[in-house]
């Protein structure tokens, strides 16, 4: 009978795991909905589960807005008893909306599970317990931690996570000459670029890229994203200096990052730092921003001078080849891995790659 009984609470347990699990994978992918669009915030999502069904689900959309507990509990008129699935651990301050843990206990529910703890506020499990609601942590972690990793970087060491991207020809050059703009990647590799910039809250980009690519740095904007314009364009350029109409024409915010006594242009938005030229400097002044996640597309002296801060990369590999020209950044070695197999799209491969120390 104890053996029984044993095996029976394994399964029970085995089943729970999966369960978990399962909920757990849908809040994630409601959460990736919303990156780019709500920092200083992470773009936690929630799904409200009882008796094996979703009863309510929601995400944070935008700094200022609900909450992804709020906003899940906002389209169910009863949570008493439901099991909350959070991607991160619910706030338990009160900011510009009031506390999630206080929410998710008026309402009633009786467990909560969250996949990771916020660094920032982990209070959660202490307020929950005492109301006596079952909490958890831990389900689908690694996965929480790599979604919601520019946000825990940026409350953890003070910057934002760092991507560097580029393009590269099949011999190796990430373009003829210098300041010459030389197409790479192939039509669909590039419009799958343009739409991957809504994952990130900034793109910047140096004076000297800007001034021979021209680049708007703008994204396709999709239904869900109601008025967002984009991610934040951002320029190095020491003397304020932007020749780039593209950047300066409104369609989306522009952040020109300046040295001292020079000025943005007329209408654009400026950051002054001692040195534009220090990664360091830089990215430290935009986490002061709230900056979560920076995608650099610079050219090879930023990604020469912005290389021990990545944090991942993007490396799209063409089937051009140019016979020489401007040396494509080394390829990442020790301390880094491999996010999966190459992506082939149309022609273009596409390998990502996480630093791991």
């Amino acid at each position: 009978m104890v053996t029984t009984s044993s095996s029976k609470l394994k399964a029970q347990s085995s089943k729970l795991q999966a369960a978990d699990a399962a909920w757990m994978a849908r809040a994630l992918r409601l959460a990736s909905l919303s990156l780019g669009m709500t920092w200083p915030n992470p773009g936690v999502g929630c799904v409200l589960v009882r008796d094996g069904q979703v009863i309510g689900e929601g995400r944070h959309r935008r700094c200022g807005g609900l909450h992804a507990e709020t906003d899940a509990l906002s389209r169910c008129p009863d949570a008493r008893g439901a099991t909350a699935y959070v991607t991160l651990a619910p706030c338990t301050r009160h900011g510009r909306q009031p506390p999630c843990v206080t929410a998710l206990i008026g309402a009633g529910v009786a467990r909560v599970v969250a996949a990771i703890s916020d660094p920032h506020q982990d209070e959660a499990g202490a307020c929950l317990t005492t109301a006596g609601i079952a909490y958890e942590v831990g389900c689908l972690g690694a996965q929480a931690r790599h979604l919601h990793g520019g946000f825990l970087c940026r409350v953890t060491r003070g910057r934002p996570r760092i991507t560097g991207k580029w393009a590269t020809s099949a011999d190796g050059f990430i373009a003829a000459a210098p300041g010459h703009r030389t197409p790479i990647s192939c039509p669909d590799a590039y419009a799958l670029m343009r739409r991957r910039r809504r994952a990130f809250d900034a793109i910047v980009v140096g004076a000297g890229t800007a001034a021979a690519d021209n680049p708007a740095l703008t994204t396709p904007r999709p239904r869900w994203h109601g008025d967002e314009t984009g991610p934040l364009r951002v320029v190095l350029a020491r003397r304020g200096v932007v020749a780039a109409p593209s950047l300066c024409d409104g369609a989306a915010p522009t952040l020109v990052v300046h040295g001292p006594g020079a000025a943005p242009p007329a209408g654009v938005r400026g950051l002054e730092v001692g040195d534009p030229h220090d990664p360091v400097l830089v990215a430290a002044a935009l986490g002061a921003l709230g900056l979560n996640d920076l995608l650099i597309e610079g050219g090879a002296a930023v990604h020469a001078a912005w290389m021990p801060l990545y944090d991942r990369l993007e490396i799209y590999r063409g089937t051009v080849v140019l016979g020489g020209g401007v040396p494509a950044p080394p390829e990442p070695a020790a301390g880094w891995i491999r996010e999966g197999g190459p992506e082939l799209v149309g022609s273009t491969a596409i390998a990502r790659w996480t630093r791991v120390a």
